[in-house]
């Protein structure tokens, strides 16, 4: 494209984000776009058939073209508009951008679109699911059965069409060319071309799955094409892709898995993902797509320990969907399933540098892979530089690695800029396009003093609201690009005065001066849905909150210690516009995708205990703000960094820098034991190995792997020799130096130790058939079991004396004491056992929120961060390992066996309900725990008298009393419940 052309584009582009952004200041340098609409239109579709006519191949160039189209097209009207619409998304899809086609198009007012050849190229732009032209109605056809022929004849009765147009006129001769182009751009990527052998009928689930969805796929992306030619589906090697958000990675991990298994019909496939919230969602996506497919899927991520729907009827089930922990501890109570697992796609790979998480999935795969066979692995992640280096360890080879840069909407980058001092000061938006020859340029005053007065209701006098602090910026900044579409603040603390919390109340204090920023309300879409979200949650966590606050006044409050069913109800509204401003945490980009168009970097920069801000990762900044500008939603994302002070970290992110290679949480752990072997004169040995929390993750996993290798016919030394072997397969071992290698092997020299010397003991076999972890078998026999008489005979799930016994044990155990004390700061709270118990037994019996906050005697945003790390993750990862050793040992002692409310306990704790049926309901999928609360307690649980009943159909039968369910569970959990009971587990394919 012509340099000219290019910044002709970019200053029309500016002069609309001016309108937009409703900014009054005017840029003399774009004086000469006045009265030249026409001009720049003449000048683009002249560009559009001139690219068309030399094949151009340029993403970039296309992408721009249909940019400056879409452009354009705000400036004209009826027939002019929908043609300029038109050619903009032609531009769209023959860059490669089919989402951002489908979008353009469908804002064009097909009326002006009269001939049939138009209508054609409408319906196929728009993925039209029943297109009323025969013409598009026939190559989605041809899709659908697999004849391909049909698209090819459509292309050669095209070319006819384009000879015949010339003898008509230059409009229609324009017309049947772009229809030419764009039906030659799909003969090459519709689903079938390029599927390998697509034609065949093997693939018709797949294809019928694709072309029937809700935002129909007929064609794959150029990442997934480029992916796919790699030969993704075609080898057995190993592969590693890295691909930006938003590239389709998760269309393509279903293509790869459905092809892989219906090539392999007695195998599984595994799709690990890190988090529990992006399990879930993937659940009801990929999980549900691909068991209707056929292939039957579980999503397994309550704990290390398995429950009862998670391991049922494993035989049957296809495809796993699970976190490393998790399926470490469905390996360990199925080992059998080893042998069935030929695939594994490791989802979000970069969090191999994560802490524990990092630990686990390192060792984890270390494990797989040191099979023989070993499974497949497919390593996907968006921000990995050194993804060469990991597909090696996972033996893949240079051939299999699949780098793509494609994005199919651009980012752009901004950075506020002030003006000045006090109460005159303004503040520029300073706008960076890296990827262009467009230099840096500024809107003046895009915040100005104005935009901060407001009359006092007292005095009756004009005041301005104190704007100097970062915070107020972002928060007024986020505010004028609604105008733009939804817009997430993002803060990397969730409470206190700089994190997500301080962004909502700052929010609060703007709207509640009258200042005159657009108003988050005004952007809600559903004025009676979200104010039935609004009683949930001041349900849930009272009137009073901030998040429910917040949501009263149009915006929302989304972090890692918001309950998942919660999040999920929020990120619902955001995900279908009912809502346009969220204030956010980095949980935003752990796989959750909603479409927001503009992301406010309010900081980049993370203190813990008083210390020095840090700065984030440049990878982990890149995630994030890939999140701005999704495909189908906005051709084009806006970041804003709201501080000018970290516009240098921000910046080599703008640039596209590859930002820092993936080292392994393995080799840090190893690198931090050896300075403290050091720093202490220590000797390594297991007792301070298991001594030391921090630890605890490099030695469960250790464990984990060497308590499947181990035989009762190996000795001591064949078994170190093992452990050794297998300490070679971690990544830690290709990153370490010879001093960090053999420490790495004493680990795994000392932990094989170990594991010989319970199986001496007799206590191995406990550890192998419960899946828990060695170093707490000691523990739970001589420590926790004799504190309770009871274990045989309670019947009660809310048993003061059972609850304290299990805290005051898990207290005892290292790291989780200081982990209580951790979250209990800047609390007067100092009997933490006491405390614990009551917000357990609380829980238990189903109070609210808001409720257990004020009998715990703290705020409701403390109670959170207590409940979602102590309890949902330390405490109940305790309990579940205690009571599966509990529930094997008993019989073995010749007691009775453990009372069953206690072995559903770890259950019944993460669910937070008290009844069975309350409990298989959740365990089942219904997504709010107040119902399965309500439904569960219902008489008809006990009453019913049909054998086949089980509480999932007795719930769906109850819920048909509309009026009474309504009333008990207010409109936004029943709406939603009911659409779970709704939902046949056979078509569901997953528990949860």
């Amino acid at each position: 494209m012509r340099e000219t052309l290019g910044r002709w584009i970019a200053d029309a582009e500016t002069n609309h984000a001016i309108e937009d952004l409703r900014v009054d200041a005017r840029l003399a340098q774009l004086d000469y776009l006045d009265d030249r609409g026409t001009d720049l239109y003449y000048s683009l579709v002249g560009e559009l058939l001139d690219m068309v006519r030399a094949g151009a191949n340029d993403p970039a160039d296309w992408a721009s073209v249909g940019r400056g189209l879409d452009s354009v097209s705000r400036e004209l009207h009826d027939g002019a508009e929908a043609d300029a619409l038109f050619f903009s998304s032609v531009a769209f899809y023959l860059g490669g951008y089919p989402a951002s086609a489908v979008m353009t198009m469908r804002r064009a007012d097909p009326q002006y679109l009269g001939t049939d050849v138009e209508a054609a190229a409408y319906e196929l732009l728009t993925r039209s699911t029943n297109p009323r032209s025969p013409l598009t109605g026939a190559l989605l056809g041809s899709v659908r059965a697999g004849d391909l022929q049909v698209v090819d004849a459509a292309v050669a009765a095209a070319e006819d069409g384009v000879a015949q147009a010339l003898d008509v006129g230059p409009e229609e001769w324009v017309a049947h060319r772009l229809y030419l182009a764009l039906l030659q751009r799909f003969q090459k990527t519709n689903l079938r071309a390029v599927l390998p052998d697509g034609v065949i009928d093997r693939w018709d689930p797949l294809v019928e799955s694709f072309l029937d969805r809700q935002r129909p796929v007929w064609d794959f992306f150029p990442s997934q094409i480029e992916a796919i030619d790699a030969g993704l589906l075609t080898s057995s090697q190993s592969y590693s892709l890295q691909m930006p958000t938003g590239a389709g990675k998760t269309a393509l991990t279903e293509t790869l898995i459905f092809d892989h298994l219906t090539r392999s019909p007695g195998n599984k496939a595994v799709l690990l993902v890190p988090y529990r919230a992006l399990a879930r969602e993937l659940r009801g996506s990929v999980g549900r797509h691909l068991t209707s497919m056929g292939l039957l899927s579980r999503t397994v991520y309550g704990g290390t320990v398995p429950g009862i729907e998670e391991s049922e009827d494993l035989d049957d089930v296809r495809v796993i969907i699970a976190t490393p922990e998790a399926l470490t501890g469905l390996i360990g109570a199925h080992p059998e399933l080893l042998s069935t697992i030929s695939l594994v796609v490791c989802d979000e790979g970069h969090l191999l540098d994560s802490g524990a998480r990092g630990v686990g999935l390192e060792l984890l795969l270390a494990r797989l892979k040191a099979r023989d066979p070993s499974p497949r692995t497919v390593f996907v992640s968006a921000i990995v530089p050194n993804v060469e280096e990991i597909n090696s360890w996972l033996g893949g080879s240079d051939a299999t690695v699949v780098r793509s840069d494609y994005r199919p909407s651009i980012a752009e980058f901004a950075v506020l800029r002030p003006v000045g001092a006090g109460r005159t000061a303004t503040i520029g938006l300073e706008l960076h396009e890296p990827v262009t020859s467009v230099p840096a340029h500024t809107l003046p005053e895009f915040l100005r003093p104005t935009d901060f007065q407001y009359t006092n209701p007292v005095t009756g006098r004009r005041n301005t609201y104190a704007y100097s602090s970062t915070k107020t910026k972002a928060v007024a900044t986020a505010r004028k690009a609604l105008a733009l579409g939804p817009v997430a603040v993002f803060a990397t603390e969730k409470g206190g005065d700089r994190g997500v919390v301080g962004l909502a109340k700052e929010l609060l204090r703007q709207i509640g001066s009258g200042l005159t920023l657009p108003l988050p309300l005004s952007y809600v879409n559903d004025t009676e849905l979200v104010e039935s979200v609004v009683a949930y949650l001041s349900y849930e966590f009272g009137d009073g909150w901030v998040g429910t606050s917040v949501l009263r006044a149009g915006a929302i409050v989304h972090h890692g210690d918001v309950p998942q069913e919660t999040r999920e109800v929020l990120e619902e509204l955001v995900s279908d516009r009912h809502v346009s401003m969220v204030m956010c945490t980095s949980t935003l980009a752990e796989g959750v995708n909603l479409p927001l168009r503009t992301m406010v970097l309010y900081s980049v920069k993370r203190s813990s205990d008083g210390s020095a801000p840090e700065a984030m990762l440049a990878r982990d900044i890149k995630n994030l703000v890939g999140r701005a500008g999704r495909a189908g939603s906005s051709t084009r994302g806006l970041v804003i960094c709201a501080n000018p002070d970290d516009w240098t970290v921000v910046s080599p992110v703008a640039e596209g820098q590859p930002g820092e290679p993936v080292e392994g949480a393995v080799i840090e752990l190893i690198r931090r034991l050896a300075r403290a072997l050091a720093r202490n004169q220590l000797q390594l040995t297991n007792g301070v190995l298991e001594a030391n929390a921090p630890l605890f993750p490099l030695v469960d996993g250790v464990d984990a792997a060497l308590i499947e290798l181990i035989r009762e016919e190996l000795g001591a030394d064949e078994f170190i020799q093992i452990a050794e072997g297998l300490a070679a397969e971690t990544f830690a071992a290709a990153k370490a130096n010879n001093d960090e290698r053999a420490l790495l092997h004493t680990v795994f020299e000392l932990r094989a130790r170990r594991i010989v010397e319970m199986r001496s003991t007799g206590r191995l076999a406990l550890a192998r058939s419960t899946s828990a972890r060695p170093r707490l078998v000691d523990r739970v026999i001589n420590d926790l079991i004799p504190r309770y008489e009871h274990w045989s005979a309670t019947d009660s799930v809310v048993d003061a004396g059972l609850i304290r016994v299990l805290v005051d044990w898990a207290l005892e155990q290292p790291g989780f004491a200081s982990d209580v004390e951790t979250e209990y700061r800047r609390t007067e709270i100092t009997d933490f056992g006491g405390s614990l118990t009551t917000l357990v037994l609380a829980w238990l019996d189903g109070r609210s929120y808001e409720h257990i906050a004020d009998g715990v005697g703290v705020t409701t945003d403390v109670l959170l961060r207590i409940h979602a790390k102590v309890v949902l993750f330390n405490f109940v990862t305790l309990v579940e390992q205690a009571v599966a050793l509990i529930q094997e040992y008993l019989p073995e002692t010749g007691d009775e066996a453990l009372a069953p409310v206690i072995a559903s306990l770890p259950d019944f704790i993460r669910f937070g309900v008290s009844t069975s049926a309350a409990r298989e309901l959740m365990a089942r999928g219904m997504r709010h725990r107040r119902a399965a609360i309500a439904l569960g307690t219902d008489p008809a649980m006990h009453t019913s008298t049909n054998i086949f009943a089980t509480p999932w159909s007795i719930a769906r039968d109850l819920l048909t009393d509309d009026a009474t369910w309504l009333r008990r569970l207010g409109a936004l959990v029943y709406r939603r419940t009911v659409s779970d009971v709704a939902i046949r587990r056979g078509t569901q394919g997953q528990v949860g």
